[in-house]
């Protein structure tokens, strides 16, 4: 009788465990970018990132990528949906990179204009060509 009790109380146990997997799954992390390791003259405009990569045989090639996700929600600069084109140079202004991480003064919901910055991640040289390598 007390074999059956604890096969039920694991089975519930187990049934719960599943159910909160299901109901929030796990958030994937986004990869760090590395571009900057082989890449110089690297800048923004807009939300195109620019830079001149190394290719394998170390010839220089200019290259750009069209940045996802980042977005300005109340002056902060977040990444929210990665399927989608990044939008924070519609109300950002003196946007700047450095590295992988982007700056610059972007609007509050109040009109005020705030300094702000974040990672840029995902997003690697591969033979001279940047490119998104893992979601941002």
């Amino acid at each position: 009788m007390k074999l059956g009790k604890l096969i039920n109380a694991i089975a519930a146990l187990i049934f719960v465990f599943c159910i909160s997997l299901i109901a929030s799954p796990l958030t994937a992390v986004a990869a760090p970018s590395s571009y900057q390791q082989t890449c110089s003259n690297i800048s923004l405009r807009d939300n195109v990132l620019s830079a001149i990569c190394r290719k394998r045989d170390q010839s220089p090639n200019n290259t750009a990528i069209t940045l996802k996700g980042i977005e300005n929600i109340d002056g902060t600069l977040k990444v929210l949906d990665p399927q989608k084109t990044a939008n924070f140079n519609l109300s950002c202004a003196g946007t700047s990179v450095a590295g992988a991480q982007i700056s610059g003064q972007c609007r509050k919901i109040n009109g005020q204009f705030v300094q702000t910055a974040t990672n840029i991640n995902g997003i690697e040289n591969i033979d001279g060509v940047l490119k998104y390598t893992s979601t941002p």
